[in-house]
């Protein structure tokens, strides 16, 4: 059987397809994230091309045999899928070529490990073998991948995976290396194939290059997620010690009241028997204001607090309530309803409320800022100028609503101006200024990873607000 450019085409769209799967099968196994479908097709058809057209050319020229061509070839197919976690899955490019290499040098690990498998011998020169030896590869190839993606959940490598694409610059050199492994399985194929080593067995190769590198990796990752954790404890150790100082602190004002509260009604007491309701009733105008301001507000915070039962949760709200007090920052927390349970992990709830948190504190305190800015341009005194923290509405807000549906977080600020929505999710970009705006595109990986899991973005009435809504898993 002679091959031509237009036989090998045809022989390769099946070999690509289930090599296109294979890949779908691997990213969502390890990110935990499905495809847009509607990119999938317009997708798939880039990648065929970007694979088949030049696999073509090198065959029918005979320059496999080349390592410098294996490696072109391999590193087409990492363009290829980090053009599908593009389109397909909308994952940052950074992201997407350590993925891109990753998920095709597992593909090629787990080809080669078939080998134990297909025992048979088959003539590619005659046709019905040809097509045999192709059924029976793309039939396995998918079941083996099926297996490692099972597998990969099973161990919960995903998790560990998602952790090492959010660490950032922590993993520089460990992103390097990733990028790498495609041209690390050339290079022992190479190897293998002169007989230096293993005897010319590619699939003992392959499966003792996948061990190791699962091995080595396995334990770096599973360190540096104890290290993470015992840090997270640490830090709600903390939190739950500024939540307890809170505590004290209202129990504290309170005490204070009562002394005061105490002396006071002593001389409300003799303008009654004077006759004098005037003063009396200024009196409690003047001591129910005053308890407001002091100690109500910081009771009813507490209240609401009580009401959010995830511990991680609380001591993140308590320190950032701590935080924005320091940074004379109104805050206001509303949880009507005991928040219990919420069906997304607590580390990924933390760090998304704290973007969110975060982000509406700097925005607050920069609105602040610019209008007393303006207050004093209009030459008011400060007697007469009102505090811009205690205007109505002026701060940063928390609402936490939960019923039988799930729970839904909403966090608004003011806003200096209009903000535009359709960039604020573009990695890199910030209205605070150049190296920021990564939180956002880190909260958007957060709620993308979720099918029971939105948000929405809005503006109204000067207020930005996000809302972030989390239903019932498999709801």
């Amino acid at each position: 059987m002679e091959y031509t450019f237009f036989s090998l085409t045809l022989i390769n769209i099946p070999l690509v397809l289930s090599e296109f799967l294979c890949c779908l099968m691997l990213i969502g196994a390890l990110t935990r994230k499905r495809p847009d479908k509607k990119r999938v097709a317009p997708a798939y058809i880039m990648y065929s091309l970007l694979l088949i057209l030049p696999g073509d050319f090198f065959y029918l020229r005979g320059l496999f045999d080349s390592p410098l061509i294996q490696l072109v070839n391999m590193y087409l197919e990492v363009a290829a899928c980090m053009l599908l976690l593009k389109a397909a899955y909308r994952e940052p490019w950074n992201d997407a070529a350590v993925t891109a290499s990753t998920v095709v040098f597992l593909f090629w690990q787990i080809n080669d490990v078939d080998g134990f498998f297909l025992t048979d011998n088959y003539d590619l020169s005659v046709p019905g073998d040809l097509a045999a030896y192709m059924a029976v590869n793309c039939l396995l190839i998918l079941a083996l991948v099926g297996l490692a993606a099972w597998f990969i959940s099973r161990k919960c490598l995903d998790e560990e995976y998602r952790n090492f694409l959010s660490g950032g610059r922590r993993f520089g050199f460990w992103r390097g290396v990733f990028f790498l492994l495609p041209a690390v399985r050339v290079t022992a194929v190479e190897l293998v194939n002169e007989r230096i080593m293993l005897n010319n067995s590619n699939p003992m190769v392959s499966l003792f290059l996948l061990l190791i590198v699962y091995g080595v990796l396995n334990y770096i990752f599973r360190c540096d997620m104890q290290t993470r954790r015992i840090q997270e404890q640490q830090m709600h150790l903390r939190q739950q010690e500024l939540y307890i100082q809170n505590l004290e602190s209202v129990q504290r004002d309170v005490r204070i009241f009562r002394h005061d509260f105490k002396n006071r009604m002593a001389g409300a007491a003799l303008q009654a028997d004077e006759g004098n309701l005037q003063a009396v009733q200024e009196f409690i105008t003047e001591v129910t204001g005053e308890f407001e301001r002091k100690v109500g507000e910081k009771i009813f915070q507490t209240a609401q607090l009580g009401n959010i039962r995830i511990a991680e949760l609380k001591g993140l709200l308590a320190v950032k309530a701590a935080e924005m007090q320091r940074r004379d920052i109104p805050f206001r927390l509303e949880a009507a309803a005991p928040v219990t349970r919420i069906a997304i992990p607590a580390g990924e709830l933390c760090r998304a409320a704290g973007i969110l948190l975060d982000n509406a504190a700097e925005e607050t305190e920069a609105f602040l800022r610019e209008r007393e800015a303006d207050e004093k341009r209009r030459d008011e005194t400060l007697s007469n100028r009102e505090d811009p923290g205690k205007c109505s509405g002026i701060g940063v807000t928390a609402l936490f609503c939960a019923d039988e549906t799930g729970v839904s977080i909403l966090v608004k600020n003011p806003a200096r101006s209009q903000v535009p929505l359709s960039r604020i999710w573009k990695e890199g970009y910030s209205t605070k200024g150049s190296g920021r705006g990564m939180g956002l595109t880190s909260y958007r990986q957060i709620v993308e990873s979720y099918e029971h899991v939105s948000s929405m973005t809005y503006q109204e009435d000067g207020f930005f607000v996000q809302e972030l809504k989390i239903g019932v898993k498999g709801g």
